[in-house]
């Protein structure tokens, strides 16, 4: 897992200062960039600096393209030769911006030129960078919050804007914001220009909008060629032989895919005693066990199935914040850090099924009648009950403006055909908003977690030209048949069981465990009793004990999505209170 961390000053030598980014990287990928201006961490291959000219590329990620591009590369320089970096250094002194319409992966690439920086992240955000600019006109960037302040310069605030994102958004955030003040993110499908002491953002990866002229038949022959060729193009680029298997459809047509290329070693996650206390509702409705049995028998994968442990899924709540720099999906974080760590002791890269809702409309707000017809945000439905929890004057902001400014800029941005009927509008509208709010919450989980195992997560549904694709296809052969994802059904159900290939979707696994209940329970009990409780600034104690008292049965709905409720809630709110202790955050009111 390459890191990227990097101090940019135009005004005066910081070669001296090295020890400031070492305190925000890891000193074995330590690399000077620049000679006067810059200063950088990276891993020597993904490198370059030419000191004659001032120019250069570092970069962090993978280039499922990279032969593609070493080929344009010895088109425009014949006899080139060199690492990764200074292809695509070259290449941008050749191209300029249209290099980034060439490049397929997940990534953050920063071109150096003179006293320019160039900064571009790949178009579906799986690769994450923030940064700061400090009053004395020095910029720091890092693809991890924590880096920034690592540094030493910075002190972690949260103002009125921050409070606003956290508790009417959150854990998702408007693209481009975090929930520290003065600390922006780069968003997906953005480059970021500084040059002059000034910044400029442009959106190089834009949606096109145009008929699909294609019949059913065609059009999922064409899905499944296009995950498949997504699926062959990351597992070579990153030398993929593990995958996850839920026994769901997304990570079964992967699986299936996969195992044409060789063997397969497979991975899935229970909770320890879920079998005894398992309770099916409206979203989960069935355990995995009996669907992915049916994909072993079928395709005789490598298996192993992890059970984590309630104490254990408890313990590691702090460190997935730590990982996400913030309050995350509580459980959801701690499993999944938990089973990358499990992975990564016999991988060093894994296949996820992530991403393939957003782009087929498997949600439930995207067919069912009373999440369709919101003119909000269906997977944050809670915020009354979330504004009552706050104490004054925190619940006195205006946390519904906040919400409906954030949801109708979106609605504004997203690509639109006026000829579209009103079915495919809508929809053509939840994909954009998912995929840009919903989606990138996801990701950036998926990529926290896997920073702080050195695992290498690949995700073939999330690409960018299957996304471009698939934003066209009409609504009705999406939803073929009545059922979510019924065209990516139509797809693969060749190569699937029956069973699974028409099982209902079923979210990530949670615990229904008692025994997790009561660790959170009392884990957040100690920390409301303790006199220095950071939480108790922000929510009013009797909420928060009535919360406890009811095993989080008092907040009638899921705080965000489909699963932190209950004893989910009581977790989210731990996290919550070790993030404000462990970064000393700052409120600003």
């Amino acid at each position: 897992m390459t890191k990227i961390n990097l101090i940019f000053n135009e005004n005066r030598n910081i070669q001296k200062e090295q020890s400031r980014l070492e305190r925000m990287g890891l000193k074995d990928e330590l690399a000077i960039v620049s000679d006067e201006h810059l200063l950088a961490s990276a891993k020597p291959d993904q490198v370059y600096y030419d000191s004659q000219r001032k120019c250069g590329c570092f970069w962090s990620g993978v280039l499922d393209n990279e032969d593609e591009l070493r080929s344009l590369w010895i088109q425009y320089r014949p006899q080139s030769t060199g690492n990764s970096a200074k292809m695509l250094a070259q290449l941008y002194e050749i191209l300029s911006e249209k290099l980034f319409e060439k490049l397929d992966g997940c990534f953050v690439i920063v071109f150096v030129q003179g006293h320019q920086l160039h900064i571009v992240r790949d178009p579906m955000g799986v690769k994450t960078l923030y940064y700061t600019r400090k009053p004395d006109g020095e910029w720091l960037f890092s693809d991890q919050i924590k880096g920034l302040f690592a540094e030493g310069s910075r002190t972690p605030v949260v103002n009125r804007a921050a409070l606003l994102e956290l508790f009417a958004l959150g854990p998702s955030h408007t693209e481009g914001q975090t929930f520290y003040k003065n600390i922006a993110e780069l968003p997906m499908g953005y480059a970021l220009l500084i040059r002059d002491r000034k910044e400029s953002l442009h959106e190089y990866f834009e949606l096109n909008v145009h008929r699909h002229n294609e019949d059913l038949a065609a059009t999922a022959a064409h899905v499944r060629q296009m995950v498949s060729d997504s699926l062959n193009r990351q597992c070579a680029a990153s030398d993929v032989h593990a995958a996850f298997l839920s026994g769901g459809l997304d990570s079964s047509i992967l699986c299936a895919l996969a195992a044409k290329r060789g063997p397969l070693t497979t991975y899935s996650l229970d909770y320890e005693g879920n079998a005894q206390y398992f309770k099916g509702y409206a979203y989960q409705t069935t355990r995995d066990n009996e669907y992915i049995d049916a994909m072993i028998e079928r395709y005789a994968f490598d298996h192993h199935p992890l059970v984590i442990a309630q104490r254990e899924c408890a313990e590691l709540l702090e460190p997935a914040m730590i990982g996400r720099d913030g309050p995350g999906m509580a459980d959801v974080d701690s499993s999944l850090l938990w089973m990358y760590g499990k992975v990564r002791e016999q991988n060093g890269s894994v296949l996820t099924g992530e991403c393939s809702d957003e782009l087929f409309g498997g949600y439930p707000w995207f067919y069912r009648s009373d999440l369709v017809s919101l003119k909000s945000f269906p997977w944050l439905q809670s915020l009354p009950q979330r504004v009552k929890l706050l104490r004054a004057p925190m619940n006195e902001l205006d946390y519904e403006g906040a919400m409906r400014s954030a949801y109708w800029a979106t609605v504004q941005r997203a690509p639109k055909d006026p000829f579209d009927s009103e079915q495919d509008q809508r929809a053509k509208l939840m994909t954009y908003l998912t995929v840009h709010w919903f989606m990138q919450t996801l990701v950036q989980r998926q990529e926290a977690m896997a920073a702080l195992t050195g695992l290498t997560v690949r995700a073939p549904f999330c690409d960018a030209k299957l996304y471009q694709y698939l934003y066209n296809v009409p609504w009705s052969m999406k939803f073929y048949k009545g059922e979510e994802k019924g065209l990516l059904r139509l797809a693969f159900e060749d190569v699937l069981p029956a069973k699974v290939a028409h099982r209902k979707k079923n979210p990530y696994p949670k615990t229904y465990h008692p025994e997790y209940t009561q660790r959170v329970k009392d884990r957040l009990q100690a920390l409301i009793n303790d006199p220095e409780c950071r939480l108790c600034e922000l929510l009013e104690p009797a909420g928060l004990q009535e919360l406890i008292d009811t095993d989080g049965g008092s907040f009638a709905k899921p705080w965000f999505g489909q699963l932190m409720m209950g004893p989910q809630l009581l977790a989210y709110f731990i996290q919550l209170e070790l993030w404000l202790r462990r970064y000393q955050i700052r409120i600003e009111f």
